[in-house]
């Protein structure tokens, strides 16, 4: 079983979420990556945002922590992620734009709605996208 601790970030703008996706593998995920040691999360949030739009990031809240467990049998993976908000910045484009630090990756501005029809995974990022400020969500996810 692989283990890994990992940051993501929810950036809306209005009721679309910036999500990430590849060619050909038919769901999306969330902007953010590995934790690094001796790293907190808030500024693995920071980096690896600004590594992928080339921005700064604007403010942000951690929303909640969920402990993943996922993949086929012979490949089970447990992931410990956590989840940070963040408005979108003004100088983020509209349009679909290009990962800066992986040139095989689109960011896209999905809308809330199609989280249902279009896969991003974690799929329970759903119950993250309207925590109230204050509070943190503890999710328990096991996929497959």
């Amino acid at each position: 079983m692989k283990f890994s601790v990992r940051v993501a970030v929810l950036c809306t703008r209005g009721d679309r979420l910036l999500t990430n996706t590849e060619p050909g593998i038919g769901f999306h995920y969330l902007p953010g990556g590995a934790v690094t040691t001796d790293e907190d999360s808030a500024t693995a949030a920071a980096r690896e945002w600004t590594e992928e739009t080339g921005l700064p990031p604007g403010p942000l809240r951690l929303v909640g922590v969920v402990e993943s467990f996922f993949g086929p049998a012979n490949h089970r993976q447990h992931e410990i992620g956590f989840y940070y908000h963040t408005p979108a910045p003004a100088e983020l484009p509209d349009n679909p734009f290009t990962v800066q630090d992986n040139p095989g990756v689109t960011c896209h501005w999905l809308p809330m709605n199609d989280t249902e029809s279009t896969p991003v995974y974690p799929l329970v990022i759903r119950d993250l996208l309207d925590v109230p400020p204050g509070e943190i969500r503890h999710i328990v996810n096991r996929e497959g």
